[in-house]
């Protein structure tokens, strides 16, 4: 009897101890209060990288708006440029000898102006039988040339270099215009195209290089020929007002 008493008990305390078991199971866990306190942190920062980024890409547009509201370092539209240029004359009849002279330009746009220009030079010749005899018929005459024009200068690109250490900014243009030449062999209209490059320095100062083509009619004895006279200068302009 006491042994079968002895396993009555054991029994009553196996059937407690799982009855214990399964009452634990089906509590929910509670929350490690490590991680309930790291959750809020989580948030916080989450937010806080997206407020950096909203704020880090309103800068970026507005350094982007402002850098593309002014396109150019140097600004020419309403200004008038003033050059004072020389270098190389290049005819067809005769031989090459120096230019120079000075040009005004107004600039209606960054891309549009209007030029007026005055050049000078000077006929010569070295040698050739019929060019020696053309300047006896001209002898005691003047052999001063002189070209007086009116361009529409248009500029397809603005772009910019290193040079050296620093960047220097520059415009590619177009001329295209008539005038007169005015010289012992010619008192005819003109026609003339060409192109140019102009490197800035700071606000008020430019460099710019010039070719241009002349076309005109040039009279030698009796003879009327159609001619293409270069002129290739180097010239430095100044801007007026001298505040953009």
């Amino acid at each position: 009897m006491a042994r079968l008493g002895l396993i009555a008990v054991g029994a009553a305390l196996l059937v407690a101890g799982t009855a214990a078991r399964a009452a634990a199971d089906d509590e929910p866990m509670s929350k490690d209060p490590t991680e309930e306190a790291a959750a809020p942190a989580a948030d916080g920062k989450a937010g806080g990288d997206a407020c950096i980024d909203e704020n880090i890409k309103a800068d970026l547009f507005a350094k982007r708006k402002q850098r593309t509201s002014r396109e150019r370092l140097f600004q020419q539209a309403n200004r008038h440029e003033l050059t004072l240029q020389g270098g190389y004359y290049v005819s067809d009849l005769f031989d090459g000898t120096y230019t120079f002279g000075g040009a005004y330009t107004y600039h209606m746009t960054e891309d549009l102006g209007v030029e007026a220009s005055a050049a000078y030079t000077r006929l010569t010749s070295s040698g050739g039988p019929e060019l020696e005899r053309t300047f006896s018929v001209l002898a005691g005459k003047p052999r001063t040339e002189l070209y007086f024009d009116a361009d529409l200068i248009w500029v397809p690109a603005h772009a910019k270099m290193r040079l050296g250490g620093s960047i220097t900014h520059f415009d590619f243009y177009l001329a295209l215009g008539g005038g007169l030449v005015d010289s012992v062999l010619s008192e005819d209209l003109a026609g003339n195209g060409g192109f140019g490059l102009k490197f800035f320095l700071g606000h008020i100062f430019a460099i710019r290089f010039d070719v241009r083509d002349h076309v005109y009619r040039q009279q030698l004895l009796s003879q009327v020929m159609v001619v293409n006279d270069l002129t290739t200068t180097v010239g430095v302009s100044m801007y007026v007002p001298f505040t953009e």
